[in-house]
């Protein structure tokens, strides 16, 4: 899925220069996103404890970091298929049904063409029953979901996030849905994720690399993936305007609020212990590039990095950007 203020355009620099300093052990990534960085460093060998506040990215994660340690074993045995991909094959062959999705998102709003919500819908719906049964554990139910997240993705009427659809339908949203499962580590190392604020994961051990990749602006990850987060939830609230975004009561993060970001940066740091601290924010940012290396500099000399990386965008224009990437070093 795609995913603003992801960092996979720069994982190869950042690996660089992280593991020259820190080459192996735990890794904290608590705004891990949907687990780019994670899956990254895990991939390399270190031993990664990955958060987010929200449960869509909480689920990509333990897709992306544990996925290989689930087999579906009871829900293969109760649906009589061979393996995972008679899973993947009996989902593509269910009958499509009507709903609140196909009615909100569908109908009323075109961010998938009929076909393919009527096609979603019934993967929900299945994967709902499947847990209130007891068909599948926590961990399956989320990479199940995730699964379905990262699939619908791939056929969504939309420029990249779900804050709106567009005019007329893009060519991937013409395609047929097929779900598929995220691809699994392919190493067999075991991650931990974690569905908590940062301020909470950090204090939880001392770790070698804490890695901290904030939101920088105002745009509200609650807001600009508010389906995703509603499928993993599996909800169905009233929504309303053009979005269809949830008539639920959600609080962005405070670093999202110019008044509190921070604040927010000194706290996570005070409740936290590690070896080297790695600063990943955008000059542009909330938090000023001076108030950043005010804040830093009483935790260890800083060093200043830029790497490449490709900001997120509606239009026409160029993505290239120069990531900051500030280094601590406890010595």
């Amino acid at each position: 899925m795609r995913y603003f203020g992801s960092k996979v355009s720069t994982l190869e620099e950042l690996y660089k220069v992280i593991s020259f300093r820190v080459p192996s052990g735990s890794f904290c990534d608590p705004f891990g996103g949907i687990g780019s960085v994670g899956s990254f460093f895990q991939s390399r060998g270190y031993n990664v404890w990955s958060g987010d506040i929200l449960k869509c990215p909480h689920f990509f994660q333990i897709a992306r970091l544990k996925f290989s340690l689930f087999y579906f074993e009871d829900l293969i045995k109760e649906l009589k298929v061979k393996d995972q991909v008679g899973l993947v094959e009996y989902f593509n062959t269910l009958s499509p049904k009507t709903g609140w999705f196909v009615n909100e998102y569908a109908d009323k709003r075109k961010f998938f063409t009929q076909n393919n919500a009527r096609k979603i819908q019934a993967c929900r719906l299945k994967i709902k029953n499947w847990a209130q049964r007891g068909l599948v554990n926590y961990e399956e139910h989320a990479v199940l979901l995730a699964s379905l997240i990262n699939s619908m993705d791939k056929v969504a009427n939309t420029a990249g996030t779900y804050y709106a659809y567009l005019k007329s339908w893009h060519r991937k949203a013409l395609c047929d849905f097929k779900y598929e499962f995220i691809e699994p580590p392919s190493h067999k190392l075991e991650g931990a994720c974690f569905h908590e604020p940062a301020r909470s994961l950090v204090k939880r051990r001392h770790f070698n690399v804490l890695y901290l990749d904030p939101p920088y602006n105002q745009r509200s990850y609650s807001h600009y993936y508010h389906l995703p987060e509603t499928i993993a939830q599996e909800l169905t609230p009233r929504v309303h305007g053009m979005s269809g975004i949830p008539s639920l009561p959600s609080s962005p993060s405070s670093f999202n609020i110019r008044r509190e970001a921070k604040t927010s940066l000194i706290e996570i740091l005070d409740n936290s212990r590690f070896d080297l601290l790695a600063f990943h924010y955008a000059d542009d940012g909330i938090i000023s590039p001076q108030d950043i290396e005010e804040t830093l500099s009483s935790y260890g000399k800083v060093d200043n990095f830029f790497l490449d990386s490709k900001g997120y965008t509606t239009k026409q224009t160029s993505r290239n950007l120069k990531h900051h990437l500030y280094l601590v070093q406890n010595v």
